[in-house]
């Protein structure tokens, strides 16, 4: 048969894409398997036109270099439900320092991807005195033939999508998952380097209706502050903290006794998420700090830490407060010396600041962080604003041996029986510290709030954590995932109450400038204590509003997706969560525009 190789690699790389959306747990179907495989006979035809010898060794070089790709995608999958992007080059020198939990992402059944390049190989041996029969006329009429062929079925659909005009397609897209179902695996990588490439030479000035867009946030409403608004603030970002420890018992043991505790004297937020993406720790960061969305691949904290946001710190800067994050790590770590700068805190406590005691993880203790971020800020100026990221909860949940306290029999995964080993230090470490603010009197004047950042990775559906808590139905496994605490300790509490109300990251600023006063310009979150709805919305798409939530479809068109009712879990009519689907993209969209134009930084030139 002329040209078996060739054949041969053809099924060999589309099985593989197959086999990528089986470890993954990605749909493929009929249409996709057409889309890929056009897109590989369009990438691979032109090696019909060279000789067999030379052939063959770029057909084997072609699997290998899309093996490496694949189990690559895998492995990013598996941790961020995302695939790898060209942005991502600005995170690699960041990732050495948080890789100890990267083993845990290859598991043994990877090596299949790469199990094709034996199969070939066994073919090349068997076909090695093969001699090549077919004219260049022929080599060239097959060539482009496929090629022809591949690229109409290719493009067809894409025609079809912009004549539409779908959203995914016109606009700038807000997932990278629905352009690899629209466009297969490899029109997605191509794409995402064209874009890389374009971005060097692309203008980023905004336009008219891009800055009225923007402006449309801006309450215009001049904030007068008074002094008895102005109380000290401690905002406390807790490490894969997620609600779903908060009252859990392990063998009749409390994982956050301290937490439980700080429900009586605070308010609790239980229906309250995460919205963080591939920046994780930085994304939570830089939610909770500037009220906008993440980005859909990367971090700000490493593409865009030197833009210009209307952030948190910056407003109660100008609202007279003294300035101070603290982080006990090295102070360029994800760009956060330069971020922190950018967004307005005054001074930044990290690694040299800290003792140099027990470590866990990556950094001291959270006990010893916690007490000594204490003594920092009680050396600030009042009014003060004190942001505190703990550590020692991150991942692959490693802990000492003397600081393990929990009876853990029964359970397997040793990753979940590190996570709520740390869980439970790191709760005791809260406790302390709420301790020594009410030694120092720092306690009841101040407004203090505690967040937990992310998941903690554990949270699949067929987890050892899931299964333990009975998560089956696509509302509950969505709620273990992105649900995280907020507790809210006002200044003069009395006493604490739960909050029903839903809510997010992108909510923390706009309540905390809520309750001292001050009218947020250029957020995207809302108070957590008014009477209105807030919609949080996730970077795929999906959002939470009233008793509904609302997961995209991104095999289909933009809009297109299920409705669920968060309290049976059943699926509703898709009218209930209708009205705010365009409202969730155009604020990732807009969140984006404000990131990677530098938007407020123009704006602000043109107003001066």
């Amino acid at each position: 048969m002329k040209f078996l190789e060739y054949w041969i690699y053809l099924v060999l790389s589309i099985s593989k894409i197959f086999l990528f959306s089986v470890y993954s747990g990605t749909e493929f179907q009929f249409s996709f398997f057409i889309l890929n495989l056009a897109s590989i006979v369009v990438l691979s035809s032109w090696t019909l036109l060279l000789s067999y010898r030379k052939r063959r060794w770029i057909l084997m070089l072609l699997l290998f270099l899309h093996s490496t790709l694949l189990v690559s995608d895998l492995w990013y999958y598996r941790y961020f439900d995302d695939l790898l992007s060209i942005s991502l080059l600005s995170d690699v020198t960041q990732m050495s320092d948080v890789g100890g939990g990267f083993m845990t992402l290859i598991q043994a059944e990877d090596l299949f991807f790469f199990a094709d390049l034996l199969l070939f190989s066994l073919v090349l041996f068997a076909g090695r005195k093969n001699q090549e029969t077919s004219t260049r006329k022929t080599k060239r009429l097959l060539a482009g033939a496929g090629f022809a062929l591949g690229f109409l079925l290719f493009a067809i659909p894409l025609a079809n999508s912009y004549i539409n005009e779908e959203k995914w397609l016109v606009d700038e897209p807000i997932s990278n998952m629905r352009e690899y179902y629209q466009l297969g695996f490899w029109g997605y990588h191509g794409l995402d380097f064209a874009k890389g490439v374009s971005g060097l030479f692309t203008n980023d000035s905004i336009t008219a209706q891009e800055a009225s867009r923007i402006k449309d946030l801006d309450p215009e409403t001049p904030s007068a502050v008074s002094d008895s608004e102005k109380p000290n603030i401690i905002l406390v970002q807790l490490e894969s903290f997620q609600t779903s420890v908060i009252g859990q018992q392990v063998n009749g043991q409390e994982l956050t006794p301290h937490l439980n505790a700080l429900k009586e004297e605070t308010l609790f937020f239980p229906s309250f998420y995460h919205q963080t993406h591939e920046g994780r720790t930085s994304d939570a960061e830089f939610i909770t700090l500037a009220s906008l969305q993440p980005l859909k691949s990367g971090s700000v904290y490493t593409q865009y830490a030197e833009n210009e946001f209307d952030g948190l710190p910056e407003l109660l800067r100008n609202a007279g407060y003294d300035t101070a994050a603290m982080h006990a790590f090295e102070k360029d770590f994800w760009n956060r010396d330069d971020f922190y700068q950018n967004i307005g805190f005054n001074q930044f406590f990290s690694q040299p600041d800290f003792p140099d005691t027990q470590k866990i993880g990556m950094a001291v203790n959270d006990e010893d962080f916690f007490t000594t971020s204490i003594d920092h800020a009680a050396q600030l100026k009042e009014p003060y604003f004190a942001f505190l990221v703990a550590l020692s909860s991150h991942t692959p949940y490693e802990i000492p041996e003397d600081l393990k306290q929990l009876d853990l029999t029964g359970y397997e995964d040793p990753l979940l029986r590190g996570y709520y080993e740390t869980i439970h230090y790191v709760d005791g470490a809260v406790g302390v510290m709420i301790e020594e603010l009410k030694e120092k009197d720092m306690w009841d004047d101040s407004l203090i709030l505690f967040y937990g950042d992310h998941d903690s990775g554990l949270t699949q559906a067929d987890s050892e954590m899931a299964q333990e808590l009975g998560a089956e139905t696509e509302v509950e496994l969505f709620e273990l995932d992105q649900q995280v605490p907020l507790f809210i300790k006002e200044p003069r509490m009395e006493e604490g109450r739960v909050i029903e109300n839903s809510g997010g990251q992108i909510d923390i600023a706009p309540t905390i400038l809520d309750i001292v006063n001050i009218d947020p310009p250029y957020m995207l979150g809302q108070s957590l204590l008014d009477e209105d709805n807030n919609l949080t919305v996730f970077r795929d798409g999906s959002f939470r509003v009233e008793e509904f939530y609302f997961k995209p479809d991104l095999t289909s068109p933009s809009g297109s997706g299920t409705c669920y009712d968060t309290s049976s879990g059943e699926k509703v009519e898709f009218a209930e969560c209708e009205p705010h689907v365009k409202t969730a993209a155009e604020q990732l969209r807009i969140s984006d525009l404000i990131i990677q134009k530098n938007a407020l930084d123009q704006l602000n030139t043109d107003g001066d």
